[in-house]
């Protein structure tokens, strides 16, 4: 919920702007010339203000330098005598947090009152602006200085405000949201339209001001502070707020307006923020220990939003500031350290799972299955057509070699081998099917398919070739039989998923294409590594290849063009 901004821009009667719009400037009807305006100019505005009936005068302007012509700025003090008046001044902080102030003219000091315009941007969004400020250092005409707002309003009811009755946020008064919208001057003339604010009772162009006939500008000055600043797009004083860049001079008519209606933000004591980031965390993780984990993230989130719209609420009706960041991330906090502790308990059962059902599928599956939100859904028995490629290896002459060999020794050498084996699928991406006996089924890959599965495929294939040469020079060595290895490779469109019972599945690839690969590897003399005509196209640019004889296969009118990698093309 955002804030009503509507509710605090009632009307104040007290106050009315006068603005330096884009008619303003160069406008010569008025006499005013171009920016910056000589200050005879103002004088002449102080003047008939004074003849309105307007009790103080404000600018949001700066007068600093002393004017080349000294008759400038007598003009100005002299009006100034006939109406209180106010200028601003910027002020500055040190790196050592001493202020200091650059002031007008003294022959602008002695005769008009001044106070400081400068507004503290913490983040780049105008939140609020101390009302004093002190002690100010030596030289500087008086212990403390006091905002441009504080001392038009002070000037305006002739007596000092209580600072008891301000609140303040740091030290800031807090400025109450506004929205801008359009305005028509009171002279009604065409095209001199602008931006205003609503809690102004009345806006009127600096130009018209100096035109207007005086019973004119005294229904709008008569008894009020009128605040003196610029709006024109061409000129520099804009002031960052959470509505964008608006004119300096409608943040300090918000002040006012503050301090004249008595309507301020109030923020909550540090003891409530306290008791609030405490409190709600811990319910809220007492709430999140007890719920699966679904309905816990529902109610953290629920939470979260039900605290800040209450909290909008409060500022909206209110004025009533409760801590909102701190709150919010301290409940964030408590429902991120639930879902920790209940992931670091229940991952060692996700451990146990990984460990046991890895012995059976590959790692890639595994992981594919634990990131899902279902498991279950995951492992139901339905498939999926893919493009894949399938990979098949078998040793040759195992059956005649098993005879001249003790079963300890079949297993203990075929372990070894599918261990290195496996560990060449693995780099490439590829999950190992099944075993059978002596052969392997591989697929790339699963559960998810990559454009580059059959070039991962042979790479694998002529590194498998390689380390089964290295097992065999060790084994020799060890007294061991050695071996070789054919292999075929295939690629196509197959049926992905699990098959089999509920109570035993395996995650596997069917289809016509999975035949292939294996009629492939049934011809493979040992050593040899043949692909299909669909491989060959998908990589024939990075390998040398062969080209043998057509293979017939059962289901197939035309016989199969087939191909013996050689080696990488360099």
């Amino acid at each position: 919920m955002l804030p009503n901004v509507s509710a605090y821009d009632d009307p104040n009667q007290q106050l009315a702007l006068i603005v330096i719009d884009e008619e303003s400037i160069g406008n010569t009807r008025a006499g005013l010339g171009q920016w910056p305006f000589v200050r005879s100019v103002y004088a002449k505005l102080l003047s008939r203000l004074a003849k309105s009936g307007a009790k103080t005068v404000a600018f949001d302007i700066d007068f600093l330098e002393p004017s080349a012509d000294p008759s400038q700025d007598a003009a100005f003090a002299r009006a100034a005598r006939f109406i209180p008046t106010v200028i601003g001044y910027p002020v500055t902080t040190t790196t050592a947090g001493v202020p200091g102030a650059e002031l007008p003219p003294p022959v602008l000091r002695h005769t008009i009152g001044f106070g400081f315009t400068s507004i503290d941007t913490p983040g780049g969004i105008v939140i609020g602006q101390p009302m004093r400020l002190s002690p100010m250092p030596p030289g500087f005409p008086g212990v403390d200085a006091e905002s441009l707002a504080l001392t038009a309003v002070q000037r305006y009811r002739g007596a000092a405000l209580d600072a008891r009755s301000v609140p303040a946020f740091h030290g800031a008064l807090l400025v109450l949201p506004f929205s801008v919208s359009g305005y028509m001057d009171t002279t009604q003339r065409v095209g001199a339209q602008t931006a205003g604010v609503g809690f102004v009772s009345q806006t009127m162009s600096f130009a018209s001001a100096l035109t207007a006939p005086l019973d004119q500008l005294s229904t709008f000055a008569n008894g009020k502070l009128i605040l003196v600043g610029a709006a024109a797009q061409a000129l520099p004083d804009f002031a960052p707020t959470a509505a964008g860049l608006i004119p300096g001079v409608f943040v300090h008519a918000r002040f006012i307006d503050q301090l004249l209606s008595g309507t301020y933000i109030r923020v909550a004591p540090e003891w409530l923020d306290l008791a609030l980031i405490f409190a709600l965390p811990l319910l809220l993780a007492a709430g999140l220990s007890q719920l699966r984990p679904a309905l816990a993230i529902v109610l953290g989130i629920v939470s979260v939003l039900a605290y800040l719209e209450l909290s909008a609420a409060l500022f909206d009706y209110h004025l009533y500031w409760l801590n909102l960041l701190h709150v919010a991330g301290a409940m964030l906090l408590g429902a991120l350290a639930v879902v920790a502790y209940r992931v670091t308990t229940e991952s060692a059962e996700r451990r146990f799972v990984t460990g046991l059902f890895g012995m059976h599928v590959s790692p890639a599956v595994v992981a594919s299955i634990l990131r899902t939100d279902d498991p279950k859904n995951a492992l139901a028995l339905s498939g999926k057509l893919v493009k894949a490629t399938i990979f098949y290896s078998d040793i040759r002459g195992f059956t005649a070699m098993s005879e001249r060999m003790t079963p300890e020794a079949i297993y203990d050498q075929l372990n070894e081998y599918f261990e290195a084996m496996c560990a060449v699928i693995f780099k490439y991406g590829g999950y190992v099917d099944k075993f059978i006996g002596d052969c392997i089924m591989v697929a790339f890959s699963a559960p998810v398919q990559t454009p580059d599965d059959a070039r991962k495929a042979v790479y694998a294939a002529l590194e498998q070739q390689r380390v089964i040469g290295e097992l065999g020079e060790r084994w020799r060595k060890e007294g061991k039989e050695p071996f070789t290895v054919g292999m075929g490779i295939n690629t196509g469109r197959v049926v992905m998923g699990n098959l089999g019972a509920s109570s035993r599945m395996n995650y596997t690839v069917i289809g016509d294409d999975v035949n292939i690969a294996a009629r492939l590897y049934n011809v493979a003399l040992g050593g040899q590594i043949i692909i299909s005509e669909s491989t060959y196209k998908e990589v024939r640019d990075l390998f040398q290849v062969r080209e043998l004889d057509p293979v017939i296969v059962k289901g197939k009118a035309a016989p199969l063009r087939t191909f013996e990698v050689l080696g990488r093309i360099s």
